[in-house]
């Protein structure tokens, strides 16, 4: 599979195009995103510690992402927002979610229509966000990836193309901090999002998804 590219570089991060696929929109509403953002950041030490706390709270049940608890905090949002480029800081939400996994097999989030969905990875061993239009992400601890919800998507591996239960059975977990970037006009922009094309194939909450491939089951 891939390694992801065509990327241009911002002093915090890179915005990276994705490869051309078959056209898919977000219900109606739009098209899926042309573009994801990778980055790191410094990981503030209490964070650190809550991170791990979770990591060893994480339900063994592999393949599935975990939700650890939702909440605010001001001091994180201001850490958060200076990693990101002004026009994505500005559109960052307020709520974080703590996300727990041992790997995650190919899923979408379609339940977060309004929003991209970025993952921050503070616990675990390198594994890389992977889509199944091809292109995959290196998610090791402190870096951060924004991408659009409704892409089909994993936790792999390094090198891994398909989720295998077995694999990560008796995996360590990863925990990644969710956040949420709202739809605005720049968000847009930077991330090529346009209107639904007419024919697309429509994703939602009840598109079934193939765990180990990522194809779409029509």
């Amino acid at each position: 599979m891939p390694r992801l590219r065509g990327a241009f570089f911002l002093s915090d991060g890179r915005f990276i195009e994705l490869l051309a696929a078959p056209p898919m929109s977000a219900g109606a509403m739009r098209a899926l995103a042309r573009r994801i953002w990778h980055g790191r950041a410094p990981v503030p030490a209490s964070w650190q510690r809550r991170a791990a706390q979770l990591a060893q709270e994480t339900p063994q049940l592999p393949g599935r992402v975990h939700p650890q608890g939702r909440f605010e905090d001001e001091a994180l949002w201001q850490v958060l927002s200076a990693c990101l480029p002004d026009d994505l800081a500005a559109a960052l939400r307020r709520p974080f979610e703590w996300y727990g996994c041992r790997g995650a097999g190919f899923h979408t989030d379609a339940h977060y229509d309004a929003v991209l969905f970025g993952a921050w990875c503070l616990a675990g061993p390198e594994r890389d966000i992977v889509l199944a239009s091809g292109a995959r992400i290196r998610c090791a601890w402190g870096e951060l990836a924004v991408f659009d919800p409704f892409q089909p998507h994993a936790v792999l591996d390094p090198g891994e193309g398909c989720y295998l239960r077995e694999r990560y059975a008796a995996a360590p977990a990863n925990v990644f901090l969710g956040f949420e970037l709202e739809l605005t006009t720049l968000v847009r922009h930077r991330f090529a999002i346009g209107p639904a094309e007419p024919g697309a194939f429509s994703i939602g909450s009840a598109t079934a998804v193939n765990a180990e491939t990522g194809q779409i089951v029509r």
